[in-house]
């Protein structure tokens, strides 16, 4: 179960990414992020990639994504 669900679908460039990475950089091990995205953020893994956590994400038929983040 998700700590804190957001929608970020409204946001323009780079603001989803950015208010992940903020989130995940406070967050605490074993809290979980679920996030909308308005589509795969394939950009964002890189820095996931350097931060203690890992990550789920599933693509959607309208093009949007979630992104289920957990902080190890």
């Amino acid at each position: 179960m998700a700590n804190l669900k957001l929608d970020l679908r409204g946001l323009a460039p780079p603001e989803p990414i950015e208010r992940i990475l903020h989130w995940l950089d406070a967050a605490i091990a074993g809290e979980t992020l679920l996030a909308h995205l308005p589509h795969t953020p394939y950009p964002l893994y890189d820095h996931l990639r350097m931060r203690p956590c890992h990550w789920d994400c599933a693509a959607h038929a309208d093009g949007s994504a979630i992104l289920t983040l957990h902080r190890d």
